[in-house]
């Protein structure tokens, strides 16, 4: 008992010390962030990427297809299991506050040299050895790496879990941001084929009007190049149609294919930043710079620590025998226990150097969440700003086409009273048909700067 009493009582005293833990603490970043989110008409209200995304993209179609999207989408999927990687690194690091044991077993026959003085004279030269063999490891946290190692790789966790979030927020405005660039195109389409329709009965009336004298072979070719012009803008958007609809269907995690139509987004929304401060609590990407950041930090105190010696407590026990019948006997038991102490004493400079790299990992990691943090102020700066904007651009763009509407219906009224040629008409027609491909290209962007708003505002992950 005496003999084992003293490395025991030195190790209990060895626990007793490993409180020290080295490298400075990891924490969030002290961040100072602007009074408000330029352009908010509400900084200090509810923000409107708090919202629910079901309650946000309340249209049925959309919905369906953001949640077959989240279900099924290959980066999603790849991002979840990035999480049960970093969770199951996370497990391996804790086990080393835990003893390791392990076992071995053996036999062997062995055949002495009489003359190498292997076998004393009148001894057998045949012996055997059969051994069975537990052992022990186990490392004492004496400078605290071993808890540094835990809080980086529980960061690290943390980490992936905010990254699969970020990954959802984008895919649900991508998903949404699609859908309503589909409904744009399919609302470019239905002007192109009603104008090409329109342009079809004009091109009949120039074409009797000159069959009876009154127009000319080149009113006759105007009205065809503006027939021209509708339709070949309908193959043109039909190609984007079906290269928009494959794209969803690639979000979706299916092979190209159709996709249904329904409604679409409310562009009335109200867009809210809140509180600046909880831009950056919102945004999962910022999070995840941020877990980034503590994981880097906590790896200094690793790399520290391993400059320091490393104290283990390491046992073997088991039995040995030459004979297999009394391997398990008593007397065949053997043991040894004890503290080891080891560490670096010259090593020109490598354990140096690792604490030098750390801390300047984290002062990359420092780098990239102040880069992120910005990133997110300008995004819902600009968002804000492009929801008011478009608005105006839309309705501006509404009375455009209203007026070109007046005009081309004053021209073809000239035209076929004889007061004007066809040249007229043919301004009149052109720009009819552009302002309103342009109100549905505002419509589109009033749309998109809602879920763009609803992305920079940290929404779509809950």
């Amino acid at each position: 008992m005496r003999t084992t009493a003293r490395p025991l009582a030195l190790v209990s005293s060895t626990i007793i010390l490993s409180s020290c833990v080295l490298g400075p603490q990891p924490g969030s970043p002290d961040y100072q962030t602007p009074g408000s989110i330029r352009g908010d008409s509400a900084p200090h209200g509810t923000s409107f990427g708090d919202k629910a995304w079901r309650s946000v993209f309340s249209d049925s179609i959309m919905r369906e297809l953001i949640e077959s999207a989240l279900k099924n989408n290959p980066d999603l999927v790849a991002a979840t299991y990035r999480i049960e990687q970093a969770r199951a690194r996370a497990n391996a690091s804790r086990s080393d506050w835990f003893p390791q044991l392990g076992g071995s077993g053996g036999a062997s026959a062995n055949y002495g040299s009489i003359n190498s003085g292997q076998v004393a004279p009148g001894s057998d030269r045949s012996s055997e050895t059969y051994d069975l063999t537990g052992l022990l490891s186990w490392e004492i946290d004496l400078w605290g790496g071993i808890r540094r190692s835990n809080e980086a790789a529980r960061a690290k966790l943390l980490e992936a879990e905010y990254l699969r979030d970020a990954v959802q927020t984008s895919l649900v405005a991508s998903v949404a941001a699609s859908y309503i660039e589909m409904t744009n195109l399919d609302e470019r389409l239905a002007i192109s084929k009603r104008t090409a329709q329109s342009r079809e009965e004009s091109l009949k009336l120039v074409t009797s009007r000159r069959d009876g004298g009154v127009s000319s072979d080149l009113e006759v070719g105007q009205a065809e190049a503006l027939l021209g012009q509708a339709r070949t803008a309908i193959p043109i958007t039909e190609q984007a149609i079906a290269a928009k609809e494959n794209e969803i269907r690639s979000l979706l995690g299916e092979f190209p294919g159709n996709v249904p139509r329904g409604g679409s987004l409310d562009s009335s929304l109200r867009i809210k930043g809140g509180l600046p401060s909880s831009l950056l609590e919102r945004r999962p990407d910022i999070a995840a710079a941020n877990q980034a950041y503590q994981a880097a930090t906590a790896e200094i105190g690793v790399a520290t620590a391993l400059r320091l010696p490393t104290l283990s407590l390491t046992g073997k026990g088991g039995v040995i025998s030459s004979s297999f019948d009394n391997l398990l006997d008593s007397n065949s038991g053997v043991y040894s226990i004890g503290p080891s102490l080891a560490g670096p004493i010259f090593d020109a400079g490598r354990s140096k150097a690792r604490v030098d790299a750390a801390k300047a990992l984290a002062g990359e990691a420092l780098a990239a969440h102040d880069k992120a943090a910005k990133q997110a102020f300008r995004e819902a700066a600009d968002s804000i700003n492009a929801h008011v904007k478009t608005g105006e651009i839309s309705t501006e763009q509404n009375r455009l086409v209203e007026a070109n509407l007046k005009v081309a219906n004053v021209a073809n009224e000239r035209f076929e009273g004889g007061q004007s040629s066809y040249l007229e008409v043919l301004d009149a027609e052109r720009n009819l048909f552009s302002s309103e491909l342009d109100l549905a290209d505002a419509r589109r962007d009033q749309l998109l700067s809602v879920v763009q708003a609803y992305r920079a505002l940290g929404g779509g992950w809950k």
